[in-house]
């Protein structure tokens, strides 16, 4: 499900302590004692509240991401054996969409759990088989119906990452298949799927109408789609346009694979890390939203080592389409976890090591209000204007439509706007550095 209602998830960043606190908690000076003393006890009442949460999540993204058999995983389910969490880490990494992940872990590592969160995410992880292969098989038939059609499309994200990755779609579960086809083929196509079943998720109105309110959300970060509902409830995004990827080029160099019975088009691996990052681009690297882009990046990374040709692709076309600094705080991420040299011995930019540490900072607190990114970019302020100039009614009406597919709350531009004075507010100089940094990869992704 595309996520074009709010212009990014509107979440309180952490407030940290003071830097320079005193035996009572003060500081020397006023006007400042005030202002750091504020922060202090904002900070210990997020931490009485989200200790115990924010220590379980480092040490889930250690066991799952980190390489087999290392004693980075092998610490980190030690620790969550010893104090108890894995009913806990089971509730995380189902929150993820990552339980395939857990319990090919769990079972390649010989790891003892509990009998009944064993029992628990070997019936979860069983249904979200049946789940994924029915979203899959769903989606291979409309890859199938397009063809049939004359109609080019290619399956990217998820698809690709099973078929390439993950054959027999155990370690990997998708909520939905991503397919890109030509920007004139959208009216075509479409009529075609619903022609055979398929349902507009958000807005059944005039398509045109809804075309331009994607082109005019921020939050979507110069990708446009359109998400459909299948039988079972299965989900489908039809792609146009991913930024500045060239959608003729991820098309015409689509490998064909055979897939469920299908023989399936799917973007080359290069292009598939490349589409990796940019889905935890637009998802402002909020560790929650992209724990799958970490693993499937760490994936990625592991095949095109094996692949010259396919690594040199992937390097030029981060370049030429503005992703180089993305690739390269992925590839951080990965080191940070144990992966040694994913991109060799590039040296990363100070904008990558800026985007990691933003991931990893939220992983050890919690998600910023990525509305931060916009203080930093005048796109976003233009796109909006735009929108609005074409009818805010309309676009606002729009928003709340998507806010409530996703289940999020509505909240006026008002609500918005303190909000992000508060969040702006507690935002110290490096993580000012950091929310910059996304900013301007955003930027990148639609220059």
């Amino acid at each position: 499900m595309e996520h074009y209602g709010r212009p990014t998830a509107l979440i309180l960043c952490e407030i940290r302590p003071p830097r320079r606190l005193y035996p009572h908690g003060f500081c020397s000076r006023a006007p400042e004692s005030i202002l750091y003393n504020l922060r202090y006890c904002s900070f210990l009442a997020m931490t009485i509240l989200t200790c115990s949460e924010e220590t379980v999540r480092l040490w889930a993204m250690q066991l799952l991401a980190a390489p087999q058999a290392s004693g980075l995983l092998q610490a980190a389910a030690a620790k969550i054996a010893a104090t108890g969490e894995w009913l806990a880490v089971l509730r995380l990494c189902q929150r993820w969409n990552v339980l395939p992940s857990l319990a090919a872990t769990v079972a390649r590592e010989k790891i003892a759990l509990p009998s009944t969160q064993a029992a628990s995410l070997q019936r979860e992880n069983t249904l979200e088989f049946f789940r994924t292969t029915l979203c899959l098989r769903v989606g291979c038939e409309a890859l199938r119906l397009l063809a049939d059609a004359g109609i080019p499309a290619v399956a990217f994200k998820g698809c690709a990452v099973i078929a390439l990755l993950h054959p027999g779609s155990r370690g990997r579960m998708v909520q939905d298949v991503d397919v890109l086809i030509e920007a004139d083929q959208v009216p075509a196509a479409l009529t075609l799927l619903q022609a055979h079943g398929f349902k507009r998720t958000v807005g059944d109105g005039d398509l045109a109408d809804y075309i331009a309110f994607v082109q005019n959300s921020p939050g979507a970060a110069g990708n446009q789609a359109i998400s459909l509902t299948g039988r079972q409830s299965t989900a489908l995004d039809l792609h146009w346009k991913l930024g500045r990827l060239d959608a003729a080029e991820l098309l015409g160099t689509a490998w064909r694979v055979n897939f469920l019975g299908f023989e399936v088009p799917i973007v080359r691996p290069a292009f598939g890390l490349l589409l990796t990052v940019h889905h935890a681009i637009r998802n402002d690297f909020v560790p929650d939203d992209i724990a799958r882009d970490v693993l499937d990046s760490c994936g990625w990374f592991r095949l095109l080592a094996a692949d010259p040709a396919e690594l040199a692709c992937a390097r030029e076309h981060a370049d030429r389409w503005g992703l180089s600094d993305a690739v390269g705080a992925m590839s951080l991420i990965g080191q940070h976890f144990g992966h040694a040299g994913l991109l060799g011995n590039d040296r990363p930019t100070a904008a990558a090591s800026d985007l990691a540490d933003l991931y990893l900072r939220q992983l050890a607190s919690a998600p910023i209000n990525t509305d931060l990114a916009y203080l930093g970019s005048s796109r976003a302020a233009r796109q909006v204007l735009s929108g609005a100039l074409s009818g805010w009614r309309r676009y606002a009406g729009m928003m709340r439509a998507f806010e409530a597919s996703n289940g999020e709350e509505s909240r006026s531009l008002w609500q918005r706007i303190w909000r992000l004075a508060l969040a702006a507010w507690a935002l110290s100089p490096a993580e000012w550095r950091q929310v910059r940094a996304l900013a301007h990869a955003k930027d990148r992704l639609v220059q």
